[in-house]
């Protein structure tokens, strides 16, 4: 063994060593003393009362104390139910529930709660009937809070909460303030309560907040300010009291039969004069252990009249939950208000409140109408006005003023069940029958409205009544409908019906055979109108029952007038010529129209109705397919966009077909506005390299294609079409039979567009490049100062393509790139490179279109030549200057023809060619251009290159 320890060895074995030092720490930590377990010190329930009425409240306040600070779930169980549970301190819980017999609360991280509710006895309970209230704690364990609690329902004269014989921790009859009683522990005090103290069995008369009692940090004594913070205070000694704000939850004011029964209430509503002389007012208010509610009354001037109205033995004194007699019928119809508010102090804030009653008189019952002139078929609505509220009263219409021809059903729904509406119908007076079968045998028409307050709402359906003036009448409320017929209304009305108006807005003056328009138009005083057409004779149905709105007005969308599956005044569209259009109001078709649904003119015009002249056109079929160059590149693009339009037509049949016969079809859908079809990124997948034919088919005006001897539908001429492709039939036969079965069968007035293109590889090249300025074709030199110019042809869609054009040095370093998305359909593209990058020299220029490249080569020049070098040959006073020795020099020079560029061969006529000679020696300069990146800087670098190779070779 080696005595080397390795790095890996070293913490393989201080891994090792960890382990078993954890896991001794482990044992450890599992032989360990459990935690001491956490409990309840202190849970404690006490109650306002254990004695109480009918309709009481009694506070309950339940106190837990732990040994140390812990989570803490409390519950609750009512038995039986209370009729209202409510929390008035929470202490911050975190999920407080509450029904009726049971209460949910919990807290974490406490070490003292107090929770505070109000149960409120039902008012249905019965005198020495218990209500047990249970709690206990399901953490921080298992704790009953004090065992049970009973509360016993007593009468008035027992005592209880106080508010008759007083709470049991005091002596006297009523509550605090007309007892002189003193506070109690566990007694609930109010907002703004004064003239009272704490008892003896308190140990000061400044109590504090009690911690997480909802008022902790705030002090409370005698009187009690009116902002007072509720919650729980206590001296300290467990003697504790509850300030909640003192409030009227409810006043109800009800109207009593002659035993004293209630029949119903009445406050915010109204009553008569005759049966207010039996009403009473019941007060619910939470503050009645510290002082009584008190009663005003005032009349419309703030009047106080409450000592008038009280009925004998009664007083303005309202005990909570008991009533108080009143006589108001000797008082003026108008608005009375009622006031309840703590008679002493708390008369302040949610511890006063109002509600009004409406006085009606007798005589004052009215009907009234929202119009008195109508279209019929308008909605109007009508009010019976002073009524008293829940009062029945019939509205009737006698059936002297039903339309003509209406049927039972339709004299049923003359008054329409809506609003205070409580039942509607005919009626037989003869045979005291509701809703005969025989229209023959209904006397009126009537709806059983019942009063919300002074007043009932409910409609006339004009659509079934004489457009005449006809009548509606009101009965008093003590008239049943078998009396009606004998009896005098209280109130009538008139209201003038007239007939309805139609207009015609869509179609306008011309359609086409086969297409969807939107048929709109107005209707007045109509539920529905229907459409018709005719020829030379009768009004021929198309269409019937179609809806009109609430604005009169009525729309048939996507509607194909000349549809076969419509009536026969459809067949009549479906042939180019002249005709008439019209709209009728379908209850005065009903009237009128013959077993075979027709019209004849007279009637028809007699009729609410309207009609235009409307000239029907044949159809037509375009199609456009976009293509490049006439090409579409399959590897690239391998679809294609069409647009066109198709009049007359909701659907178009689209079919490509190759040379091997293979066939893409579809069918694309018709815009019926604008008769318009486009298709974008259509595919072709599964088509073959070659020559395509498009094809866009159209089945005419007769909703056929060919003969008939093709399936009917669209979709089925695209499952017609994908089958030839299993025939093993060439793309030339493909498209004759496709032909010979729709547009060249006998009698067919399909219609067909047809076009071609090549379906190939993605292709882009460079065509030409030329300084921008100087338009060329072919490759031409550029200079150095100038932009280049790149023109090329590709067949790939510029919508989903790009064509980058970038110029490369002989190391095949980029120098500069630009590249363009817009072309035309003639697929010739164009871009400007600068050449601020590049100095003289020869570059190469290489398209880019993701898919294919292109190059040339191009050459940067100092200056390149003008087209303008042509008015230097015209001058041959070039050649005056080979007299001159220097000019055979310029002969040498490749650049003399630079010279030739400039004008210089104009100043030769003026004497001074000798200088052009000068140019010549340009000429040598121009041989050493030529050969761009090889001048003498090159060559010593590639020199020094080579002696650098040769001398790490003999190092090595």
């Amino acid at each position: 063994m080696t005595e080397n320890t390795t790095m890996r060895e070293k913490g393989r074995s201080l891994f090792l060593a960890a382990l078993m030092v954890l896991s001794v720490v482990a044992l450890t930590a599992s032989f360990a003393a459990p935690a001491a377990a956490q409990s309840a010190d202190t849970a404690e329930r006490t109650l306002s009362s254990t004695e109480a009425q009918a309709g009481d409240v009694v506070e309950v306040t339940e106190t837990i104390q732990l040994s140390e600070s812990g989570t803490v779930d409390w519950s609750a169980e009512f038995s039986p139910a209370f009729q209202n549970v409510e929390y008035t301190s929470t202490d911050n819980a975190d999920f407080p529930t509450f029904d009726n017999d049971k209460a949910l609360a919990s807290w974490g991280d406490v070490s003292e709660v107090t929770l505070v509710y109000e149960v409120t006895i039902p008012d249905d309970a019965n005198v020495d009937d218990t209500y047990t209230i249970s709690s206990s704690l399901s953490s921080p364990e298992e704790t009953d809070v004090t065992g049970e609690d009973t509360i016993t329902v007593v009468d008035g004269s027992d005592g209880g909460d106080g508010s008759d014989g007083g709470n049991e921790d005091n002596t006297g009859d009523g509550p605090r303030y007309e007892n002189d009683l003193s506070v109690s522990p566990g007694d609930t005090v109010y907002q703004g309560e004064e003239d009272t103290e704490f008892s003896d069995e308190f140990t000061s008369d400044v109590l504090n907040g009690v911690e997480n009692g909802g008022a902790e940090g705030e002090q409370l004594s005698f009187p009690i300010p009116q902002d007072q913070e509720t919650g729980v205070y206590g001296d300290g000694n467990e003697n504790t009291v509850t300030v909640t704000d003192p409030r009227v939850d409810d006043i109800t004011i009800n109207r009593l039969d002659d035993s004293g029964n209630e029949i119903t209430d009445v406050d915010g509503s109204s009553i008569t004069t005759e049966d207010a002389d039996q009403m009473n007012v019941v007060a619910d208010y939470n503050f009645d252990d510290a002082e009584y509610a008190e009663l005003t009354i005032t009349d419309e001037s703030d009047t106080d009249i409450t000592n008038q109205v009280l009925a004998s033995g009664e007083d303005d004194t309202l005990k909570d939950g008991e009533p108080v007699r009143l006589d108001l019928s000797d008082e003026d119809a108008g608005t009375y208000t009622f006031t309840v508010e703590g008679g002493e102090n708390l008369d302040f804030g949610s511890a006063a409140d109002t509600t009004t009653v409406e006085m009606t008189t007798d005589d004052d019952l009215g009907l009234e109408l929202a119009t008195s002139d109508a279209v019929r078929g308008d909605n109007v609505k009508y009010t019976v006005t002073s009524g008293s509220d829940d009062d029945l009263h019939y509205v009737v219409i006698e059936s002297s003023d039903f339309r003509d021809g209406v049927s039972p059903d339709n004299a049923e729904r003359i008054f329409r069940n809506v609003a205070d509406t409580e039942e509607v119908g005919a009626y037989d007076a003869d045979n005291d029958v509701k809703n005969p079968a025989d229209i023959e045998d209904a006397d009126f028409a009537w709806a059983q409205v019942e009063m919300d307050g002074t007043t009932a709402v409910g409609q006339i359906e004009t659509q079934y009544v004489d457009d005449s003036s006809i009548d509606v009448d009101v009965y008093n409320n003590d008239v049943a409908i078998d009396q009606i017929d004998d009896a005098d209304s209280e109130d009538d009305v008139s209201l003038d019906v007239s007939e309805g108006d139609i207009s015609i807005e869509n179609p306008s003056d011309t359609y086409v055979v086969g297409s969807e328009i939107d048929v709109t138009g107005s209707a007045t005083g109509a539920d529905e109108v229907a459409l018709f057409a005719r020829d030379n004779s009768d009004w021929e149905l198309i269409t019937q029952n179609i809806d009109v709105d609430s604005d009169d007005t009525f729309e048939e969308e996507d509607f194909v007038l000349s549809s076969s599956d419509h009536g026969d005044g459809a067949d009549i569209l479906s042939l180019p010529g002249t005709y008439r259009f019209g709209v009728i109001d379908q209850s005065d078709a009903d009237e009128v129209m013959n077993d075979d649904n027709t019209i004849g003119t007279s009637d028809f015009n007699q009729g609410s109705s309207a009609s235009m002249s409307l000239r029907v056109a044949e159809g037509d079929l375009t199609a456009e397919f976009e293509t490049i160059n006439g090409e579409i590149a399959e590897d690239v693009d391998e679809d294609i966009t069409f647009e066109g339009t198709a009049r007359g037509q909701r659907e178009v049949v689209v079919a490509f077909v190759d040379q091997r016969g293979n066939t893409v079809v579809d069918t694309v859908s018709v815009d019926s506005d604008d008769h318009t079809f486009d298709e974008e990124d259509f595919s072709l997948a599964g088509l073959s390299q070659g020559t395509v034919s498009a094809h866009v088919i159209s089945d005419g005006r007769d909703d056929q294609y060919g003969d008939d001897d093709l399936p009917g539908t669209y979709t089925d001429i695209v499952t017609w079409v994908d089958e030839l492709e299993d025939e093993s039939l060439t793309g030339d036969q493909i498209r004759d039979r496709i032909s010979s079965e729709t547009v060249d069968e006998s009698a067919s007035d399909d219609r067909m567009v047809t076009d071609t293109f090549r379906y190939t590889d993605a292709s882009t090249t460079v065509e030409s490049v030329y300084p921008e300025g100087a338009a060329a074709d072919g490759v031409n030199p550029v200079g150095i100062d100038d932009t280049i110019v790149a023109e090329g042809q590709t067949n790939l869609q510029p919508s989903d393509n790009t064509i980058s054009v970038e110029i490369l040095d002989e190391d095949g370093t980029s120098k500069e790139i630009a590249s363009t998305d817009e072309w035309n359909t003639d697929g010739q593209w164009s871009l400007s490179v600068s050449t601020d990058n590049l100095d003289v020299g020869t570059y190469t220029l290489e398209s880019d279109d993701s898919e294919t490249t292109d190059r040339t080569d191009i050459e940067i020049v100092e200056e390149r030549q003008d087209d303008d070098g042509d008015d230097g040959d015209d001058g041959t006073d070039g050649d005056d200057g080979e007299d001159d020795t220097d000019g055979d020099d310029g002969d040498d020079g490749t650049d003399g023809d630079d010279g030739d560029d400039g004008t210089d061969g104009d100043d030769g006529d003026d004497g001074t060619d000798g200088d052009d000679g000068d140019d010549g020696t340009d000429g040598d300069d121009g041989d050493d251009d030529g050969t761009p990146g090889f001048g003498v800087a090159v060559a010593m670098i590639a020199l020094l290159g080579a002696a650098l190779i040769a001398l790490r070779r003999n190092d090595n």
